[in-house]
């Protein structure tokens, strides 16, 4: 969508490292430019409609939270069995310690020749000092790592968000689940994508300490800051509240306010080539607070003759972890809770039937005849314990007739154990990659063979995340190059960039 704006912007190096460029539009611009973003988001959200229904089913299930019941009688049996729970929690005990295997995670190799060693000796140290700044200096980045191991499994896929931390003076990862990163479904890739719409939940005291320092416009006066009176959460956010059963927060001197961060492409400077950019605005009111280019120096804007711009490249902030990629082509994977799901519910639904059928069987009544005459209404039984009726023994055994109940099928418990089998080969749970012995006097080659067999399917997971994290660490590589001091003492020996 071309914008049509009363200002507009030189693209040039002042453009580049601005922190805001918001004071370089009018009220109606920023206001068009609102319009232009949440319109973007909106389409974005339709497109991905059905996905985060089927993300909140499975994290559901891998919560293990249940409606209540009142079929076929009120409180009813209401299992949850922990299949996709089980099922992420042995993909994230393998993946994890097998990407966090020691100090040094980061490890780089030298293409070409390399007569001295001089080059082997420079990725060595470039190595161990990553392994250094990820591990030590960012606190939160193995902790962040651990919970999208357990995130990917469940939902298919989840972004790491890498960028340099001005306040803290190192780069940071975060992560950011994938219901938080709203991207059109159909999209190629993240790279790709034309849009991006990060979900950011802040507190009155973060919008200030930003329009303080200049990354926010100045809005602590602007009418809807100062009436804003209703905590805004994302949809997602939200939704967790209710899955879980928690309360939202309260609304007060704290309250939350909810801030889309779209990583785009928008004209702003009228030569019909749409730039990238980063357009922050509150979703309650549209407001723009910040607009930032996404692209470092005028190194990365390439001209031809005349000073016309022929391309962009743009920084690329995010970097998606997934299970398995989505069979029709989405941009979100594939994770156990669209695989595992139906054959969860199904099992839930079998174990509570038999439930009801043994309770039925212990604890089913019967009918009664006029003629058995009985004292106090209902009546109680305890051990050793006799009751006075005013009947005879033969009028009782007339009398009462119990409810003709069934046993629960044994065809159920077979059929139970079938999809329990089949959720274990889809996951890669099974006895023997669980630790679990499966039987009595079993050849090791052959137990060697099981296993071997069954790491080839999380094998081919694990390459994903592998794959992934490279990518991460050549985007903090690229950091480090844009915002490290030449030289860095680090033990021994000295690290440059």
């Amino acid at each position: 969508m071309r914008l049509k704006l009363d200002h507009r912007i030189q693209i040039d190096q002042r453009t580049a490292s601005s922190p805001n460029l918001t004071n370089r539009f009018g009220v109606d611009d920023l206001a068009r430019i609102g319009e232009a973003v949440w319109s973007g988001y909106d389409q974005d959200c339709a497109s991905r409609g059905a996905w985060v229904r089927r993300n909140r089913a499975a994290m559901e299930l891998a919560l293990q939270v249940k409606p209540g019941k009142s079929f076929p009688w009120p409180n009813a049996s209401n299992v949850a069995f922990p299949l996709l729970t089980i099922a992420a929690l042995q993909f994230h005990s393998r993946a994890y310690p097998a990407l966090f295997s020691g100090s040094e995670i980061v490890k780089y190799r030298v293409p070409g020749m390399d007569p001295t060693g001089a080059l082997e000796t420079q990725a060595t140290l470039v190595g161990r000092y990553m392994s250094h700044q990820a591990m030590d200096l960012d606190e939160s980045f193995e902790e962040q790592h651990d919970r999208l191991l357990i995130h990917v499994p469940i939902v298919g896929c989840a972004f790491v968000k890498t960028r340099y931390s001005a306040t803290d003076r190192h780069n940071v990862s975060e992560l950011v689940p994938a219901e938080d990163l709203v991207i059109d479904y159909f999209a190629k890739s993240v790279e790709s994508a034309w849009r991006k719409t990060q979900h950011v939940v802040l507190y009155r005291n973060d919008i200030y300490e930003r329009c303080t320092a200049g990354i926010f416009r100045d809005i602590l006066e602007e009418p809807w800051y100062t009436t804003s009176a209703t905590p805004q959460l994302p949809q997602t956010q939200s939704e967790k509240y209710r899955v879980t059963g928690f309360t939202q927060p309260p609304s007060g001197d704290g309250e939350a306010l909810l801030f889309l961060e779209q990583h785009t492409w928008l004209d702003l400077d009228g030569d019909g080539y749409a730039e990238p950019y980063i357009v922050t605005i509150e979703r309650s009111s549209k407001a723009v607070v910040r607009i930032v280019a996404r692209w470092e120096s005028s190194d990365d804007v390439e001209r031809i003759g005349g000073g016309r711009i022929l391309r962009i490249r743009p920084t690329e902030y995010y970097t998606k972890y997934e299970l398995i990629p989505s069979p029709d082509g989405g941009i979100y994977g594939l994770g156990f809770g669209a695989l595992l799901g139906p054959l969860n519910e199904s099992v839930d639904t079998i174990v509570n039937q038999l439930i009801d059928g043994g309770t039925m069987a212990t604890a089913a009544g019967g009918f009664l005849s006029k003629g058995v005459k009985m004292r106090g209404g209902a009546m109680t039984f305890q051990p050793f314990g006799w009751n006075h009726v005013e009947s005879t023994g033969d009028d009782l055994r007339k009398g009462i007739f119990p409810l003709p109940v069934r046993e629960p099928s044994a065809v159920l418990f077979n059929l139970l154990s079938l999809l329990i089998n089949y959720t274990q080969r889809i996951s890669g749970s099974t006895d023997v990659m669980a630790g679990e012995n499966p039987g009595q006097n079993t050849a090791v080659r052959n137990m060697q063979a099981m296993l071997e067999q069954g790491m080839k399917i999380y094998n081919a997971t694990f390459k994903r995340l592998w794959r992934a994290m490279r990518a991460e660490f050549q985007k903090l590589y690229i950091l480090n190059a844009r915002h490290m001091p030449l030289s860095v003492p680090f033990g021994e020996a000295v690290v440059g960039r």
